[in-house]
């Protein structure tokens, strides 16, 4: 799959914000909202910080946006999250009404440095939900697996 240039930016952005949650002792996982040509937030996983299993990237910055623009809507935007989301963020960003996914590494490249990750892909769960979202995965991947093998060489345990 072909990216535009402004997808590229923002998952670089949300690449960056994935990098500095590995400097403050998160899990490598970064996801940025983006609506109307405006970035709403970039973020990083929360787990360890909140001691919440439910504070990944994309639910934090869920709840960002959504607070920010009191409304729990964010029907014309995309999510750039570093890592194709898990079940829980794809339902949360479904329930969100965010139009589109665009993610890096697979759940599968997840799962390969430990994480518990149930091994469904976002296709298969827009498939079995008949979700409209729409999921584009691949952006800059190789920029976010070196990110996990940063973090596993820096002894980083998943969760």
């Amino acid at each position: 799959m072909t990216f535009s240039p402004r997808d590229c930016e923002l998952m670089q952005q949300a690449l960056d914000a994935c990098e500095q949650g590995i400097h403050h002792g998160q899990s490598p996982f970064g996801a940025l909202i983006e609506r109307d040509d405006q970035v709403l937030v970039a973020t990083h996983n929360h787990v360890r910080a909140q001691s919440d299993p439910t504070a990944h990237a994309e639910v934090c910055a869920i709840r960002h946006a959504c607070g920010h623009l009191n409304t729990i809507h964010l029907e014309s935007a995309t999510i750039y999250s570093t890592t194709e989301p898990c079940p829980m963020c794809f339902t949360a960003i479904h329930w969100a009404r965010i139009r589109r996914i665009v993610f890096g590494a697979s759940i599968a490249d997840a799962a390969r440095f430990g994480f518990n990750e149930l091994p469904v892909s976002d296709s298969q769960l827009k498939q079995l939900g008949q979700s409209p979202v729409m999921v584009e995965g691949g952006c800059l991947a190789d920029r976010a697996i070196d990110l996990f093998q940063r973090w596993h060489d820096r002894g980083g345990q998943p969760y």
